[in-house]
């Protein structure tokens, strides 16, 4: 049986991973039209997904997030210091395997655009990969919780950039971040600045818009 909503779903009738992913969709969901509902454009809102697979029962098992929100997606120039470039859209994708929730059955997060985070990976055979540093996160943790910890990523409101457990998953970039980006103060900016008229600016530096308060740093070092 294929459904389409949400809301043809009848909560009691569903158990174990089906209870699992209906709960995670519909709180996914619930999140997504509170962010639109609260936007400026509707049709722009700072958070929204689409569903890229179900299972025979119709829940998702892979999403597709969009996230609108200032955020470094490279640096310029082989010359240091090199100074951010910013980007205001980023996709990424959510696989929960067919073990999810397990200890063994992690969702896998993945940006399928470019992010320059120490908690992602820049490039590689793993290009994208998000290391959310939780053990058992499938477990303890639900995909709302995850994606809105991804957001803090991208607004470099949570990074772990030091050498030391649990270690970042882009080396290359945490060394950025320590030796360019923090001295220079590149990685605190204007988080809900919106993207300009003209398209993508290129370098770090901020336009003429008034810039709020930036919210404090928070470096991850836990797990």
């Amino acid at each position: 049986m294929m459904n389409d909503t949400i809301n043809n779903f009848n909560q009691k009738e569903l158990s174990g991973r089906d209870a699992r992913l209906w709960k995670e969709w519909k709180e996914l969901d619930t999140l997504c039209s509170k962010r639109k509902a609260a936007s400026a454009n509707p049709r722009r809102p700072s958070l929204s997904y689409i569903v890229r697979r179900k299972n025979a029962m119709g829940l998702p098992t892979e999403y597709e997030i969009w996230y609108r929100c200032k955020s470094i997606v490279g640096v310029t120039g082989d010359t240091v210091p090199r100074e951010p470039k910013f980007g205001y859209l980023h996709k990424m994708s959510i696989v929960l395997p067919n073990n999810y929730p397990s200890a063994d059955g992690n969702p896998i997060f993945t940006f399928r655009t470019d992010v320059w985070h120490p908690n992602i990976r820049y490039s590689g055979s793993f290009k994208g990969h998000v290391c959310l540093t939780i053990k058992e996160m499938g477990v303890l943790a639900s995909l709302k919780d995850l994606v809105l910890r991804v957001e803090r990523y991208l607004k470099y409101q949570m990074y772990h950039a030091q050498n030391t457990y649990p270690y970042p998953e882009d080396q290359n970039v945490a060394e950025w971040v320590r030796e360019e980006g923090e001295p220079n103060n590149w990685i605190h900016f204007n988080q809900e600045m919106p993207e300009p008229a003209g398209g993508t600016m290129a370098k770090g530096v901020e336009s003429t818009m008034p810039i709020e308060k930036v919210k404090p740093q928070i470096k991850l070092r836990t797990i």
